[in-house]
């Protein structure tokens, strides 16, 4: 015969418990309503993709001449609608912990609240056991499994809005496919070592190997480059060569060829020319690797499919495109290996440039989920070391040759980190960044500087004990995709509106600021004593570097150009929007 319960009698408690349950329950459904309506509300609307911002600057773009108010009104609502997005997705992440809150709350307060109930129910008749307990046991199932159901409909909402949010893409699978190395550790199972001679210093800072040239730093080692040319007449143009996909990687150089990439929604390729003539040697167009796509991502119409810029190290060349398919060749075209590493979640479309050291080649895969960075063996493809990453960045890597040893060196939404190149192992990380970060990391004497319009920008010196210390900050005119350059006493900007400022190393002082183009999506390059730096509608302004402003001359080629040039002995290497093209 079932036992009658003994109900423990607490009037307060019981009342307290009721109020508990009622508030928590009114408050999940409110939390559960928004996070429902807020993912109805983002099927129906694309906050990245401003259909009015298109608009906006596509007239701005068929201007004659430049329209101050309509740029000024193009760069508030960028802004409005990156704060607009990043604030929706915080939102979202709130919603789901307050709703997983609010349904924990009510459960417990409910149970709390059924045993302090005061009395007993006075019952017409007699029950039994059998009938009454059971319906009694039912009642509460029932009302449990409401809030367990409630609760996961509404993560997965907030689940959905934020996927929605950045594309609907998602990494295909990416942990299977870099499964070889565990977070921070080097593979357990190493492939067969093939043979590399890893390229010397020497080497490497006799081409244009990267992004930026050598080390990712945007210091030319040749001091003779042109500081005249007329694209119009073909006045000091050596060669001009039409690229069959656009693409807004730059381009890079080792010995007598040059390699860039291109691609559109279904075609990915990588192309081979010569330095001395401007010929196309070779043409490769990728297929698909396991775990391709079957359909591109969406991307940033500026970001385009083959943002991110090659690496040539030794006689190995490695690309990545926007759909995570990374490949290698050698320079004669020969296909060495390939793989899908999933494709990046991130909203603007994938823009980071690849990087190489010793034998590994390095992949900053910042995303809003599953970031990592990869150090990949150059001969195999295969996985030597992984760290996880935190925050998104569209930013490419560097390697400073610092006086601790070479350090990979990232920039994100927050942070400033470095990495041994050869482990993986996290030798400093500071804080000083805020916002969506594109620019990379600039180095000299002894400082970095990372900075990003809309936050801030800082210089980082770190100790010989490792430790970093920010030396200043500086937070007014920003670059928004150029990346700075230093010369060792100064740090130079250039700004997507047109700005060129000069800011000392040890201080921050500006030295000096000038307002001078359209706008600069390329980045500044030091070559001997002077500051070349291309804006979007392909003049180039070389001016002098120092605590003055100098403009030594400015020069125009045909077309526009994202990109950034490589510098070579006597010549200027330029990518504008439908060529590739030799200055001299």
């Amino acid at each position: 015969m079932l036992e009658k319960p003994e109900f423990e009698k607490n009037d307060f408690m019981y009342r307290f418990a009721a109020g508990i349950t009622v508030a928590s329950g009114i408050f999940s459904l409110i939390v559960f309503t928004l996070l429902v309506v807020n993912y109805i509300q983002i099927r129906q609307a694309d906050p990245v993709n401003h259909e009015l911002m298109t608009q906006m600057r596509l007239e701005y773009a068929d201007k004659p001449e430049q329209d101050e108010l309509l740029a000024e009104r193009v760069q508030t609502l960028d802004l409005l609608t990156r704060k607009a997005f990043f604030t929706s997705q915080n939102h979202l992440r709130i919603g789901g912990i307050l709703l997983l809150v609010g349904i924990v709350t009510f459960l417990v307060a409910f149970k709390n609240m059924a045993r302090w109930r005061p009395e007993a129910p006075a019952l017409a008749e007699q029950p039994t056991a059998e009938v009454e307990f059971l319906a009694y046991a039912e009642s509460r199932n029932l009302i449990t499994w409401a809030g367990v159901g409630m609760l996961a409909l509404g993560l997965f909402s907030s689940l959905m809005s934020e996927r929605v949010l950045v594309g609907g893409v998602r990494a295909v699978d990416a942990s299977a496919q870099d499964a070889a190395a565990a977070p921070g550790e080097a593979a357990e199972e190493e492939a067969d070592v093939v043979a590399f001679d890893a390229p010397s210093a020497e080497a490497i800072l006799a081409n244009w190997p990267a992004f930026r040239g050598p080390g990712g730093l945007a210091l030319a080692q040749y001091d003779n480059a042109p500081t005249e040319w007329d694209g119009e007449s073909g006045t000091a143009i050596k060669w001009s060569t039409e690229v069959a996909l656009g693409g807004t990687n730059s381009p890079v150089i080792w010995g007598n060829k040059l390699f860039l990439s291109g691609a559109d929604e279904t075609t990915r390729e990588i192309y081979c020319f010569d330095t001395e003539t401007g010929e196309r040697l070779w043409m490769q167009r990728l297929e698909p690797f396991d775990g391709t796509p079957p359909t591109a991502p969406g991307v940033n119409e500026e970001t385009g499919y083959a943002a991110s810029t090659l690496v040539a190290h030794g006689d190995r060349l490695v690309a990545i495109f926007s759909n995570g398919d990374v490949v290698s060749y050698d320079f004669d075209g020969n296909f060495v290996w390939g793989k899908n590493l999933g494709v990046p979640d991130n909203h603007y479309g994938y823009s980071s440039s690849l990087i190489a050291h010793g034998r590994l080649v390095f992949l900053q895969l910042d995303h809003m989920s599953e970031g990592r960075l990869l150090a990949l063996d150059i001969m195999t493809g295969e996985v030597t070391w992984k760290k996880d990453r935190e925050f998104i960045s569209w930013a490419s890597p560097i390697i400073a040759e610092t006086p601790a040893g070479p350090q990979l060196v990232l920039a994100d939404q927050e942070n400033l980190d470095a990495y041994n190149p050869e482990t993986g192992e996290l030798l400093w990380s500071q804080t000083c960044l805020g916002g969506e970060v594109a620019p990379s990391a600039a180095y000299s004497n002894g400082i970095f500087f990372a900075a990003n319009e809309y936050a801030q920008g800082a210089a980082v010196r770190v100790s010989d004990g490792g430790e970093p210390e920010v030396l200043w900050e500086w937070d007014e005119l920003l670059p928004e995709v150029s990346s700075p350059v230093g010369d060792g006493e100064r740090f130079y900007i250039a700004t997507s509106m047109g700005d060129l400022v000069s800011l000392d190393a040890e201080t921050g002082e500006a030295l000096w600021t000038e307002e001078v183009s359209y706008g600069f999506y390329a980045s500044p390059v030091l070559v001997g004593d002077k500051i070349y730096i291309m804006d979007m509608e392909g003049t180039m302004y070389i001016v002098r570097a120092g605590s003055e402003y100098e403009l030594i001359g400015t020069s125009k080629i045909a077309g526009t150009t994202l990109t950034t040039p490589a510098f070579m002995d006597g010549r200027i290497y330029l990518r504008t929007d439908t060529h590739i093209m030799c200055i001299e």
